[in-house]
């Protein structure tokens, strides 16, 4: 998550620039434990090189090499080995890699919410929105890192439509809109956010901000994709200027719920 970097216990960060050595420790991490084949390995990384080249030997050697200057030669807890024609990152439990534990967490939430465990899901949620620091390999533009930025990004953004939406029902409206703006920081135009906000304002008679996060979708989506908002976002709209929402059942009493269009999705994690 953020900028590439490895920290060891007792030292300062291990950095070292981009090159097609890092980039290869970064694909065989994300495939932890497991082989990668030689010639998937030289489609991602060296995709306009066709026929047969020494590259991979190359970036393999430099590999070894710097994890052997920054981490000791006598390691045993993180090894790149020839296996099976491919290579593998051998890496035991003692090595913590952030967006495998933020996976790691978000799953466990999902089973959690399956299993009807509501308290234990949302203690999960939020654990997994704490660990996610940022977009994936920030900066970097290889095929192989967008498509893992892309993963990871839909899971925080499934994380915090189940957090919003919990801390809505419960009418604990400021960690709801603290999750909005935070999905907005990563989807500006996610009008599932908007439309929460709207509703936020809405129950608490601020029907000028509810009209405002509403002219803001409006603009975002105009200027990034020339349409206008849904039909959901349109119709919450005319709903809040009509304040049908102002004296309305509050949420989080009990026997009631909010039909705001707003769907309980805690167990529909990507």
């Amino acid at each position: 998550m953020g900028e590439f970097a490895i920290s060891v216990p007792g030292e300062s960060c291990v950095r070292w620039r981009a090159s097609k050595a890092r980039s290869l420790f970064g694909v065989l991490l994300v495939n932890r434990n497991i082989v990668v084949g030689k010639e998937r390995l030289r489609e991602l990384l060296w995709p306009d090189i066709e026929g047969p080249s020494t590259s991979l030997k190359v970036a393999v050697h430099a590999l070894r090499r710097t994890l052997d200057d920054h981490l000791g030669t006598d390691r045993g807890h993180l090894r790149v080995e020839f296996r099976d024609f491919g290579y593998i990152m051998d890496a035991s439990d003692d090595v913590v890699v952030d967006f495998h534990e933020f996976e790691r967490v978000t799953t466990a939430a999902r089973e959690a919410a399956v299993r009807g465990l509501r308290e234990e899901a949302l203690d999960l949620y939020r654990r997994a929105a704490a660990l996610y620091s940022g977009e994936f390999l920030s900066g970097e533009s290889d095929s192989w890192v967008i498509e893992h930025r892309h993963w990871l990004r839909a899971m925080i953004l499934s994380v915090l439509d189940v957090l919003a939406e919990y801390a809505f029902e419960a009418g604990e409206f400021a960690d709801a809109a603290d999750a909005c703006r935070r999905t907005l920081a990563i989807d500006a135009v996610n009008e599932a956010a908007f439309r929460r906000l709207m509703m936020i304002h809405a129950r608490r008679g601020e029907l000028q901000q509810a009209e405002q996060w509403y002219a803001l979708c409006a603009q975002r989506l105009r200027e990034q994709f020339e349409v206008d908002p849904d039909h959901d976002t349109r119709s919450l709209r005319r709903r809040v200027l009509s304040r049908e929402f102002v004296e309305g059942v509050r949420p989080g009493r009990t026997g009631h719920r909010v039909h705001d269009g707003i769907s309980n999705r805690m167990g529909s994690i990507v």
